[in-house]
């Protein structure tokens, strides 16, 4: 009998890649485990825990919604969802309620994800929209939840409860001293507030009241310029997200994702590199007196700027539309901070950016090869 030759047809371009949609998010979820190790170290067992409340909860409401779909719930296992649970919680402080990252990553997958489609159609990061979520619709328990790391080794509190301290009594403490509780961010708001203060002082007459204001003010700031600060910012010694504290740590995930060929390094320069540079800009009281070292330091900006911005299904595809989309998320980030209500602009900068990443994708687009205009 003879035999049968049989060919396989497909679409060009014929690249192999050892590289998969599974390999892609488990190198992810392992390069997160750095800064959850510092997470569980600086705020105890309770940020384990909430880490793998929110995974597990992004896991489910993945599997229940390709059920009910009918598509092959074996994509609840391609890491996607874990790594939308972790990131998310990672954006939260580490005093929230245990139900709090349940309804987030539940938003994140059935709002954010699964309602467009599925992983690769998404138009915004979804860790990042159910943190927008959890902020329009539980705003004290996302801003009263920040715990003094290590706090809990010596706390007689109960870790499993809720465990966080109110931002109005954190506030209330008028000098630096506070950034072992609240976030540093947090504290350079107040200084800015305090210069506001000062300058209604003088338009009023009240030059005393003035110079006492900005005194408060300019102290702060010193205090958050401080090397030492600079050390804790690094190692995570300091308030603020479950797993935005340990810059060193985020780093180390961030070079294995390098080596492993899924980080590419354009939209986390660009990013960081625009922040810094408006930070020395317009990041201080006056212009060009700004400290970039503070602002890449403190807040989310490490985290969203190596394992958020860098996210290839919401972000561009051309080299120049993913430097234009690190340059804009950076400058939206530092005009939430300077002149915003709210002391930290990285999530809502790389959503709005999210947004018009079609767009940069339309006008950044290469001309096709050999192309030749009608002359009309």
């Amino acid at each position: 009998m003879a035999q049968t030759r049989r060919f396989e047809l497909a679409m060009s371009p014929h690249v192999g890649s050892d590289q998969t949609t599974r390999k892609i998010m488990y190198d992810v979820v392992i390069a997160l485990l750095p800064a959850l190790a510092a997470a569980t170290w600086f705020f105890g067992p309770r940020a384990l825990l909430i880490v793998f409340i929110s995974a597990a909860a992004a896991v489910l409401s993945e599997y229940l919604c390709l059920k009910f779909m009918k598509r092959p719930v074996s994509f609840a296992l391609d890491g996607s969802a874990i790594v939308t649970g972790m990131l998310l919680a990672y954006n939260l402080p580490p005093g929230v309620p245990f139900w709090l990252p349940v309804i987030g990553t539940a938003f994140a997958i059935v709002v954010g994800k699964q309602a467009f489609g599925g992983l690769g159609h998404n138009i915004v990061n979804p860790a990042l929209l159910g943190r927008a979520f959890l902020m329009a619709s539980f705003p004290i328990l996302m801003t009263a939840g920040w715990t003094a790391p290590e706090a809990w080794r010596s706390s007689t509190d109960d870790l499993w409860k809720t465990n966080g301290i109110a931002l109005e009594e954190l506030n209330s403490i008028p000098d630096a001293d506070a950034i072992s509780g609240a976030t540093p961010l947090n504290i350079l708001k107040q200084s800015f507030d305090l210069d506001s203060s000062a300058e209604n002082a003088i338009r009023e007459g009240d030059t005393a009241e003035a110079e006492s204001l900005e005194g408060k003010a300019a102290c702060i700031r010193s205090a958050l310029s401080d090397d030492s600060t600079y050390m804790n910012l690094l190692i995570g010694r300091r308030g603020g997200c479950l797993g935005e504290t340990s810059v060193i740590l985020l780093l180390v995930g961030g070079i294995y994702l390098f080596l492993r060929g899924v980080l590419e390094l354009r939209l986390p320069i660009s990013y960081l590199g625009t922040v810094a540079v408006f930070a020395w800009v317009f990041g201080g009281s006056g212009w060009f007196n700004g400290d970039p070292i503070f602002h890449v330091l403190a807040g989310g900006v490490v985290l969203g700027g190596i394992f958020m911005v860098s996210d290839m299904v919401t972000t561009p595809v051309t080299p120049r539309g993913r430097i234009i989309f690190g340059i804009g998320a950076g400058l939206i980030t530092m005009v939430i901070r300077r002149w915003g209500g709210y002391p930290e602009g990285c999530s809502y900068s790389i959503l709005l950016m999210n947004l018009v990443t079609p767009l940069i994708d339309k006008y950044t687009l290469p001309k096709e090869f050999g192309e030749v205009k009608e002359n009309g």
